[in-house]
């Protein structure tokens, strides 16, 4: 994947997260986001 589909993906991501109603299914999305992340920008620790 290219870097503009995985911003797009990552974007994506954390809108569904910002609407999801459950604790589980924000969750989930957030550690999916992760991962898009860790493909963009390496493991680097904040």
């Amino acid at each position: 994947m290219t870097q503009t589909e995985l911003k797009r993906k990552y974007a994506e991501k954390m809108l569904q997260a910002d609407q999801a109603s459950g604790r589980r299914e924000t969750m989930d999305l957030y550690k999916e986001a992760r991962s898009i992340k860790k493909k963009l920008f390496g493991d680097e620790r904040e």
